[in-house]
């Protein structure tokens, strides 16, 4: 055999060898793919048989309903709009929907529900935080964060400042502007109680038509009227704290104390009470 003859013969045998080495690695990887397969296939099976067994069975049945976080809404009214039964399946209730059901009651702001093994529904419930009561044709509810989210009825029990001065035709043509005067109001009464006097002293917050407001708050056993303006708000209420403070050593009270004068920032107008 020549030279060239042994060269050809050896490419041969090496070409042959790749396509022996193309042809099993093809194999290993189609062996591989049925395996995965295989594997996945048993595991979707045994997967879908779990869960036809999960929905059918009795074990996963709801026995409890726990809430949390409930303060004004009742539990009997949130389970009717939720649809939520005792004995219903676990798996096949469908949490997402009783809880956007629930949000539908006018006190809760949020609800979680979620699944405990074997048969528990939690729901934590997150319920709007009532600030203040504004007076609107009717008495309505303002959270603490500034929305108006319910009519104000007897049985919710609220003891809150009245916020007044807005009417619904206002409402309804400026409601951002309105808004921004509702978180203004808000924004007082924070500053009223940082400033040492109990919101639960304040009656009524009246927005007054040039932007300012007006407090009405107990000072001892009668409403006194203090008028504050739109700024400065801090500074004020010390002057009202300091003014109060050398009234009662003269044994004398205001009724109304003017702590908004631009001319005069330092100065306040203060009017008697009868002592009578």
């Amino acid at each position: 055999m020549t030279f060239k003859a042994l060269q050809m013969a050896q490419v041969r045998r090496a070409e042959a060898e790749r396509d022996r080495a193309a042809w099993r690695s093809v194999a290993a990887v189609a062996l591989r793919t049925l395996a995965a397969a295989a594997v996945s296939g048993a595991l979707t099976f045994g997967s879908w048989q779990a869960w036809r067994w999960a929905t059918a069975s009795a074990a996963f049945s709801i026995h409890e309903i726990r809430f949390s976080g409930l303060a004004h809404a009742q539990e009997a009214d949130l389970l009717a709009r939720s649809g939520l039964k005792p004995g219903a399946n676990l798996f096949r209730t469908d949490l997402a929907r009783a809880a956007r059901a629930m949000v539908g009651h006018p006190w809760v702001a949020s609800a979680t529900l979620t699944r405990r093994l074997p048969g528990e529904v939690l729901a934590a419930i997150v319920e709007h935080r009532p600030s203040a009561l504004v007076r609107l044709g009717g008495l309505y509810v303002l959270s603490d964060e500034g929305r108006l989210f319910k009519r104000a009825a007897p049985g919710d029990g609220l003891d809150l400042p009245v916020v007044t001065g807005l009417s619904r035709e206002a409402w309804s043509e400026q409601k951002p502007e309105m808004q921004l005067r509702l978180f203004g109001a808000l924004h007082l009464l924070d500053t009223w109680q940082a400033s040492g006097f109990p919101v639960a002293s304040v009656s009524e917050v009246r927005l007054d038509e040039d932007g300012g407001f007006t407090l009405f708050a107990h000072d001892g056993t009668a409403v006194q009227e203090v008028r504050l303006g739109s700024s400065d708000i801090s500074l004020k209420l010390q002057r009202l704290a300091q003014i109060r403070a050398a009234l009662a050593r003269r044994g004398e009270r205001a009724s109304r104390i003017d702590l908004d004068n631009p001319a005069r920032p330092d100065q306040a107008a203060a009017t008697l009470a009868d002592k009578r």
